[in-house]
């Protein structure tokens, strides 16, 4: 199975969002031919009905099963309340041939912050009952720290508890945005992993807009990470959940990925 994980894309009329790039990506993107499109929040910048009605249009060029959960900049401004007429419940499980995908929303009105609850916990709950499935757990805000993305902020309130059923339950993969950099790590038997922005201007550094690519085959999970600017792609991490092996390219310098 092959998933496209892209975040961040900020669709407005004003400088968040860079159409040229977003058109470079979508291409870039289809060529992958994803199985599934996991889009991890923030589609617009204001949560404004004309973002909404935008970044629809815009959504439809993306080819593909898609799942989709808010951002907290898609909850401003009643944006809330707009979200599921435009694309569906924030909170679901869906099942996606031997991959269950548990999308929630971190995301509350007119706030950066973020957090589950136990509802959500819930959901987690039972999104791992299919034991011979692959479980992926998506939402937008972060759960750890990310590495260069500036002073630590907006980690969602209750993020220990929300770890502690990932891990206890071997969950295998968790998918995040909102921190605008790409990043990935083995935390126990859980893979957590990180998209950068695809479409938005505000950049870190040399980071510049890209999105992962995640292979999942015979339970072995291996990200790739495409810089959509230069075209190029590059292997993050390798890692299989049944026996441990694990190769990060950030971290395993005498073993980086080509």
């Amino acid at each position: 199975m092959r998933i496209a994980h892209i975040s961040d894309i900020h669709v407005n009329e004003g400088g968040d969002f860079n159409n040229k790039i977003f058109e470079k990506a979508v291409k870039l993107l289809n060529k992958f031919e994803a199985d599934l499109v996991f889009i991890s929040g923030d589609l617009t910048s204001y949560g404004l009905l004309s973002e909404y009605e935008l970044a629809t249009e815009k959504i439809t060029q993306i080819q593909g099963r898609k799942a989709i959960v808010p951002g907290n900049h898609d909850e401003k401004n009643l944006g809330y309340k707009l979200f599921p007429e435009f694309f569906g419940n924030t909170d679901f499980i869906r099942y996606f041939g031997n991959c269950t995908i548990v999308g929630l929303a971190t995301s509350e009105p007119d706030t950066d912050n973020g957090r589950l609850g136990r509802g959500r916990h819930r959901l987690i709950t039972r999104g791992i009952q299919r034991k011979k499935n692959l479980t992926c757990i998506g939402f937008h805000h972060h759960l750890i720290p990310i590495p260069n993305s500036g002073r630590e902020h907006n980690i969602i309130n209750d993020a220990g508890e929300t770890l502690d059923i990932i891990l206890r339950n071997n969950v295998q993969l968790v998918l995040m945005g909102h921190r605008h950099v790409p990043y990935a790590v083995k935390v126990h038997n859980t893979l957590l992993v990180n998209a950068g922005t695809f479409s938005c201007n505000r950049t870190r550094a040399y980071f510049g807009n890209t999105f992962n690519i995640i292979d999942i085959k015979n339970k072995e999970i291996v990200v790739t990470v495409v810089d959509i600017e230069k075209e190029k792609r590059q292997k993050m991490v390798r890692f299989n959940p049944d026996d441990g092996c694990y190769i990060n390219r950030y971290y395993n310098a005498e073993k980086i990925i080509d």
